[in-house]
């Protein structure tokens, strides 16, 4: 059986605050996240801020095998909302396991989660397994 492709999907980020209700300043500047577990929410953006924490991730073509991509997501802040490419998957429940073939390319994808200001919780582990089509 051949090797099947994961994407460790914990470091590498970016966070950028901006305001619920936007006045001057919408967005604040981009902050890299090295490793996701670690990020907690800049207490200077107190109410009726949110942080848009995003990354960009490749995944590898794989010759003459069928595949489907499961996203696993072990923990996330409480109100965490998951984008991929775009689509909302909405308030994240974690542990968090979802089939998102349909949402994907082996070109740039981009995963995002908007949380907000009174969020509780941190990230855990998040990454995408390639499995076997049936």
């Amino acid at each position: 059986m051949s090797y099947l492709p994961y994407v460790l999907l914990s470091g590498g980020w970016n966070c950028d605050y901006f305001e619920l209700i936007p006045t001057l300043y919408e967005f604040m500047e981009t902050h890299p996240v090295p490793l996701l577990r670690s990020w907690t929410f800049d207490k200077r953006m107190n109410e009726n801020w949110a942080a848009w924490i995003w990354r960009t991730f490749d995944l590898p073509p794989i010759d003459d095998i069928c595949l489907n991509y499961v996203l696993h997501i072990s923990r996330t802040p409480d109100k965490a909302e998951l984008h991929l490419n775009g689509r909302s998957l909405g308030v994240v429940r974690a542990p968090f396991e979802a089939d998102v073939t349909d949402m994907v390319t082996l070109e740039e994808n981009r995963i995002a989660f908007r949380v907000p200001c009174d969020a509780q919780g941190q990230f855990g582990d998040i990454r995408l397994r390639a499995v076997p089509c049936r």
